[in-house]
């Protein structure tokens, strides 16, 4: 398959990280690369899946894995900031394990996922002439691209998150960062692979909504040279080839929904746990830049403390803004084929042609295209309404009880 192919680099980086069991091998007769299953690559998931499983219980019961998420000897578990620290860890945490179970859980069907692939675009190639082997080095270049954009964003806030951090002499935050680090390299390697499952998916709409375009234009420039007809020998039935070009994009359509079921299978669990992760990661940094602005001192350190836990969220605010987005104008593009289809022109005296543009418009309105986090909510701009509305409402809740804790503090003290 040629899409493989193209995310041959993509996969190779995602086997090494657990999010990937299929071995990719290119058989002598046949061009392309297929799927292949690997137990050695299961193994090595089951293993590594079951080892941060023990690890988040051990951080979980563990008084020691506790004192060392909150970053300090003098401080306790009740207290609210670092409670919430700590439930932030254990979030992110969850979301590895999640990613790595639904990956192994739902290993056919990203094999199912790239076979449909593999049938649209050879549809696309033999019914509407689509050279979908040609883009294969510019789909490569395209995700190396947006991959190097991904991975220095998270090194620059990584770095200036830790710079800022080691400017601290009581805070033991390396070692909060080393825990913290590796499911989150692992999460965002998973958000990256939905992004581009969706741009895959974006991509064949963007052709079908083209071809839709062109029937148009074919339309009107035959009814142009109807006073000027060509010779019978030299020209084809323009009503014929446009009913054939419809039906197919008609039966493409079909597929790619198909295919959108198969990525909500493949990555909703991913995207709901990921997502609430991003909510507590949110919320927790938000509330650490309210307690910092309480207590500054409007030194400089104090400055670089509140840039830290805002630089520390905007990873996790870049993913949510960019999945939903890009989940949504996907969405969209099947309300741009609809558009599309409504504006080609009918002939009344054609009922063939007129029931299956009927036909074609009932589909575009029954068969929705939606991103879907495991069926609990669908992905699109929504969702960022959403989010901001609930991390108003958690923040409002944890000042509240830091106002309590705080006035209770100062009347022990008192008496």
């Amino acid at each position: 398959m040629d899409t493989l192919k193209a995310l041959e680099p993509l996969h190779r980086v995602c086997q090494v990280c657990n999010l990937w069991h299929w071995h990719l091998v290119s058989p002598p007769d046949t061009q392309g690369l297929h799927l292949q299953r690997s137990r050695w690559l299961e193994l090595y998931g089951w293993s590594v899946l079951a080892a941060a499983t023990g690890f988040t219980a051990y951080g979980l019961f563990q008084e020691s894995s506790i004192q060392v998420a909150v970053g300090g000897d003098d401080t306790s578990i009740t207290s609210i900031g670092h409670t919430v620290d700590f439930i932030q860890l254990v979030g992110m945490r969850v979301a590895h394990m999640a990613a790595l179970l639904e990956t192994l859980w739902q290993r056919r069907l990203q094999r199912d996922f790239y076979a449909e692939l593999g049938e649209i675009d050879r549809q696309l190639a033999k019914a509407l002439r689509v050279d979908m082997a040609g883009g294969v080095l510019e789909m490569r270049q395209q995700t190396t691209r947006r991959a190097m954009w991904f991975m220095w964003g998270y090194a620059l806030s990584q770095s200036l998150i830790l710079g800022a951090k080691h400017l601290d002499p009581e805070h033991r935050f390396p070692m909060y960062w080393i825990y913290y680090l590796l499911p989150l390299v692992v999460c965002g390697l998973r958000y990256f692979q939905i992004f581009t499952a969706v741009q895959i998916v974006r991509r064949r709409l963007d052709i079908l909504l083209l071809a839709l375009q062109q029937l148009q234009l074919s339309q009107k420039s035959a009814e142009a040279t109807t006073d000027h007809p060509e010779p019978e020998e030299d020209c084809c039935d323009p009503e014929q080839a446009a009913v054939e070009r419809l039906m197919a994009v008609r039966v493409v359509y079909q597929r790619v929904w198909a295919l959108v079921a198969l990525l909500n299978r493949c990555y909703g669990l991913s995207m709901l746990m990921q997502v609430g992760n991003d909510f507590l990661a949110i919320t927790s940094n938000c509330y650490w830049m309210f307690l910092n602005f309480r207590q500054s001192a409007a030194s400089a350190l104090d400055i670089l403390q509140i840039v830290a836990s805002a630089v520390w969220s905007a990873p996790h605010l870049a993913n949510v803004l960019v999945l939903s987005l890009l989940c949504d104008r996907t969405a969209q593009c099947a309300t741009r084929l609809a558009l599309s289809l409504h504006q080609v022109s009918v002939d009344l005296r054609n009922d063939s042609h007129n029931a299956l543009i009927t036909q074609f418009s009932l589909q575009l309105l029954h068969q929705r295209l939606h991103f879907s986090a495991a069926g609990f909510f669908n992905v699109d701009c929504t969702l960022l309404y959403t989010i901001v509305g609930a991390t108003t409402t958690y923040l409002i809740i944890l000042i509240q009880f830091h106002m309590s804790e705080s006035s209770m503090a100062s009347g022990s003290k008192g008496e």
